[in-house]
């Protein structure tokens, strides 16, 4: 969240380098990830308003409630996001990393509600 202490406080830190590590890289919104970024590299992420305004959804499409318009323009954010993360991002899977780890494995158990 932009506006929590936290976040403020880390940014009144003096220092060259920042590192940040999280177990979640995909925040609940654009706004959120903006946060992160603005903290990692606040002169080239600013301004939350530019941010936003690089995955501006297009208007001119005829049927935007389609489906099919919706899976293209989540696919063209998604794109454009990668594209923006991909230096600032190393994501490893722990199969890449632990070799040893045996399978994930999954139960479903139903539970009466009582």
């Amino acid at each position: 969240n932009m506006n929590c202490k936290l976040l403020k406080e880390l940014k009144t830190l003096k220092t060259d380098n920042r590192l940040l590590l999280t177990g979640t890289p995909l925040q609940n919104n654009l706004i959120e990830l903006w946060s992160l970024l603005n903290f990692l590299l606040p002169e080239v992420f600013e301004n939350v308003d530019d941010f936003m305004n690089w995955f501006e959804f297009s208007t001119s499409t005829e049927n935007l409630s389609s489906p099919l318009v919706d899976e293209i323009e989540a696919q063209r954010v998604i794109t454009q996001l990668h594209a923006i993360l991909k230096p600032l991002l190393l994501r490893r899977l722990k199969a890449d990393v632990e070799k040893e780890l045996p399978p994930k494995r999954e139960y479903i158990i139903s539970m009466p509600l009582t």
